[in-house]
């Protein structure tokens, strides 16, 4: 978890002292990702993301909005919300509502981008716990 932290972090530092020219092309992406509490494969079409988990199996369903679009001051570009569903096959935490932070770092042309995010989800499963999660890969566009 310390990794994650550490990641989400240091991606969120380097977003914000890089100017960003252009946002990664909208369409189809995909890649993989690291995080907890899954890691595994992701992808994304336009504002919408999957991402299967495939160390501990599960899934997340999620929306995007670019808060630079959102908020209509470009110099936050980068950055998006999600909000979704997530599964998970545990046996204490297994599914609830997620929302969260990420923010997005485009290389080369802005066919493949870096990502991190960070966010919390309620389990509704057992006690009803809110558990701060986080992620960080790569996808790439076609």
């Amino acid at each position: 978890m310390k990794t994650i932290a550490w990641l989400c972090g240091s991606a969120c530092l380097l977003a914000a002292s890089i100017s960003f020219p252009a946002r990664a092309a909208d369409g189809l992406a995909a890649g993989v990702f690291l995080g907890s509490p899954m890691s595994g494969v992701t992808i994304k079409q336009d504002q919408f993301k999957i991402q299967a988990g495939i160390d501990k199996f599960g899934i997340a369903i999620d929306g995007t909005w670019n808060l630079g679009e959102w908020l209509g001051r470009m110099e936050y570009a980068p950055m998006y919300i999600y909000a979704g569903g997530q599964w998970v096959d545990d046996s204490t935490h297994q599914w609830g509502p997620r929302a969260g932070l990420g923010v997005t770092l485009p290389v080369g042309t802005g066919d493949v981008e870096l990502f991190a995010e960070a966010g919390t989800t309620w389990y509704w499963e057992e006690k009803g716990d809110i558990e701060f999660e986080g992620a960080a890969g790569a996808r790439m566009y076609f």
